[in-house]
Parts: structure tokens; C-alpha cells; sequence
């Protein structure tokens, strides 16, 4: 009888090697017939081998170029049905430990705006294994334009000193635990000012400043 595809089965594939099982009614010589394999050219590549289960034996054949097979070696000359047993074991042992860290940042109050120039402090409360915080500026687009100015934490407290910087708006105040950046907190945004003085006036001139102190009212 022809060739039956159905009856081509892999058994092992590996990189370009595969190992097939072909059972058949028919004798291992009409097996190794010209053209028998012909139908599984796309299958049956040179270099792969072929366990056959014919009506007269059992054999290993090597695949040759377009699908013809080899001679090859008879196991078996009765024929009985072929068995294939596998067995496989996979141990996997694994050891972990993990203790959480607990770490925590609270940004105090910061404010609403403070004019170019002026000194003016930022204050956070810490949490856990903070030991230490980093405070930095951001402008509107969330680049750092001021610090990081790294902190000490004492009872539970930290702070930074800034000079307020140029005028402009979205400006936002970070505070991070120094050992870990995922614990961070942005503050509201706030607005610097342009610096400005009160004119005083005394007789026909205006002062700005009276015994080497700006006026401020």
C-alpha cells in the first residue's frame, strides 16, 4: 500500500534533527522502495532518521535527500510493536528569605510663593529605616534646577535651606529617601517673584534703603 502520512509521527525534534516513527502494513522493501517517501519531501529531511514498524521488521533508517531513505539497521525481524518509554525528573529546590523594609517621606508645608533671592526652608518627616533624605527644586518641566541637598534625619525630622531661584511658576519641591529613590514625594507647585523694594519718600528724594537696610513695609 502507499504512503500514509498520518502514520509519520515525530518523536524527538532538536535544532535541525528529528527522529520519526513510521508504521506501516507494508514490508520493510517496499519501504525502502524509490519514491515511496516522495508525498513528505517537506517532512523528511536529510539527516533526520526514521523508526519503521513494517509488516516484516523493525528498523532505524537515515533520511537522504529528497526523502529517500537508507538501508539502515533491523532491530527486529518480527516486528513486534515498538515501545518507547520516557521518563523524566525535575528537583527544584529554592531558599528564600526576604524581610521587608518599611521606608517612608512626608513632604511638610511648602509655600504658595516666594520672591527671587529670598532663603526659605523645606521640611520633611521620615519613616522607618529612613535614616537620611535628599530635597531638591524642580522647575516646571521637572528638572532639578536647585540641590539635592541630602539631610540627616533626627527624630523623625529633616529640612533643607534654599535661596529661591529665578521668577517663574511650577516650581516644586522633591524629597526622596536617600537609599531608595522609589520612596519620594513631590510637593504642590509654588511660584517665585521678582524681588522688589518699597520706595520711601523723604523730602523732595525716594529712599530705598535707610541706614544700609532695604525698606521693606
Amino acid at each position: 500500500m502507499p504512503y500514509i502520512a498520518s502514520n509519520l509521527i515525530p518523536l524527538v525534534a532538536a535544532d535541525s534533527f528529528t527522529l520519526w516513527l513510521y508504521r506501516t502494513t507494508d514490508t520493510r522493501a517496499t519501504v525502502l522502495s524509490a519514491g515511496y517517501f516522495s508525498a513528505a519531501r517537506s517532512r523528511l529531511l536529510a539527516g533526520h532518521m526514521v523508526v519503521l514498524e513494517a509488516a516484516d521488521s523493525t528498523a532505524l533508517l537515515p533520511v537522504r535527500t529528497n526523502a529517500e531513505v537508507g538501508n539502515g539497521l533491523v532491530v527486529d525481524a518480527s516486528s513486534s510493536p515498538l515501545r518507547l518509554t520516557g521518563a523524566g525528573s525535575l528537583n527544584l529546590e529554592a531558599d528564600l528569605a526576604a524581610a521587608a523594609v518599611a521606608r517612608g517621606v512626608s513632604l511638610g508645608s511648602v509655600p504658595s510663593g516666594v520672591n527671587e533671592g529670598e532663603t526659605f526652608t523645606v521640611r520633611a518627616t521620615a519613616s522607618g529605616a529612613t535614616s537620611s533624605v535628599r530635597f531638591s527644586i524642580l522647575n516646571a518641566s521637572g528638572a532639578v534646577v536647585l540641590g539635592p541637598s541630602t539631610a540627616a534625619v533626627s527624630s523623625g525630622n529633616a529640612s533643607a535651606t534654599f535661596t529661591a531661584p529665578v521668577p517663574g511658576n511650577g516650581y516644586r519641591v522633591k524629597v526622596e529617601d536617600a537609599a531608595d529613590s522609589l520612596v519620594v514625594q513631590t510637593s504642590p507647585s509654588f511660584v517665585v517673584l521678582a524681588a522688589f523694594a518699597l520706595l520711601v519718600e523723604t523730602g523732595l528724594g525716594l529712599l530705598m534703603a535707610e541706614a544700609g537696610t532695604r525698606l521693606v513695609m
